[in-house]
């Protein structure tokens, strides 16, 4: 249920003993009006409007500046939203958008109707194979270099090349770096880097941020937004095998990689272990859960 916030801008309000009584206005105005957490979403009704909205002493004139029409596959980021009460009392909810990766920026308040969020989303991130190189060890790697080409970063750079700059812990901890070698399996060493030092070392190369802890929503946002997302999830999906080490419990069969779309029922990965494909959306799930580890290259 949508709160109203902010100052409120109706005419003719009384306070009564039993609340609040709105006289109907003659003109439009703002009503409420609030930030919401950043979203993408893409224009469903083309016959839709965008406007820009000027209050001058409590009246609201919209003024269009775009049609959807010219914006059929356009991917927009939602900030705002607002609730406007039109001369015929009634009220109506409008979203405020910018472009989303367009050269341009466009931007302006657009009917809530005429906005939805896109039920299949496939940002086509390539596939780098860690076995190629017989970095057997070297999930976690790929999967950000996966990531940064779909960005258009590093596009020229290999696996190999791309892991000479791999952090590495030196005490074998996977909260600070790499733990042993990607070449090679360690026994007694959990041989991963955990999500903040992956996201330190992205962001040599462009925003790359951890954010270990979000729901599975909050990833589709991510994808919604353009961003591939790093993900920890178990080897086949398969149930989780847990081991305790010196610097806490890691899961024996972890593997990494990286979250490029989604559909109903379904998301889509570039697996540096098997390829790309699409998995059941309860089987991630129940494999990504375990953890919550996730890495979002921006």
């Amino acid at each position: 249920m949508f709160k109203k916030m902010g100052v409120a801008l109706l005419i003719g309000v009384t306070l009564g003993s039993l609340g609040l009584v709105t006289a109907q206005a003659a003109t439009q105005q703002i009503v409420s009006q609030k930030k919401v957490t950043k979203y993408g979403r893409v224009t469903g009704n083309l016959k839709g409007q965008m406007y820009t909205f000027q209050s001058r002493a409590g009246e609201l004139t919209m003024t269009v500046n775009h049609r959807l029409a010219s914006f059929p596959k356009t991917a927009w980021v939602v900030s705002k939203t607002a609730y406007v009460q039109k001369a015929n009392g009634k009220q109506y909810q409008y979203d405020y958008v910018t472009a989303l990766g367009a050269k341009k920026s466009y931007s302006g308040w657009v009917g809530h109707k005429d906005l939805k969020t896109p039920s299949t989303v496939k940002l086509n991130a390539p596939y780098i194979s860690q076995n190629a190189v017989k970095a057997w060890m070297g999930c976690e790697s790929a999967s950000l270099l996966e990531g940064l080409h779909a960005k258009g970063v590093l596009r020229s750079t290999g696996l190999v090349a791309f892991m000479k700059h791999l952090p590495r812990s030196k005490n074998n901890n996977p909260n600070n770096g790499f733990a042993g070698s990607p070449y090679k399996v360690t026994p007694g060493v959990f041989q991963s880097i955990f999500p903040k030092p992956l996201a330190k070392w992205g962001n040599r190369y462009t925003p790359v941020k951890n954010v270990s802890g979000a729901k599975l929503s909050q990833l589709r946002a991510q994808l919604r937004l353009h961003n591939p997302v790093v993900v920890y999830v178990t080897l086949h999906f398969a149930k989780a095998q847990y081991g305790h080490y010196f610097w806490g419990t890691g899961i024996n069969n972890s593997h990494v990689m990286l979250l490029d779309g989604y559909k109903r029922g379904y998301y889509h990965v570039a697996d540096p272990n098997q390829g790309k494909y699409w998995v059941s959306a309860h089987k991630f799930a129940r494999s990504y859960n375990y953890k919550h580890f996730a890495v979002a290259v921006q």
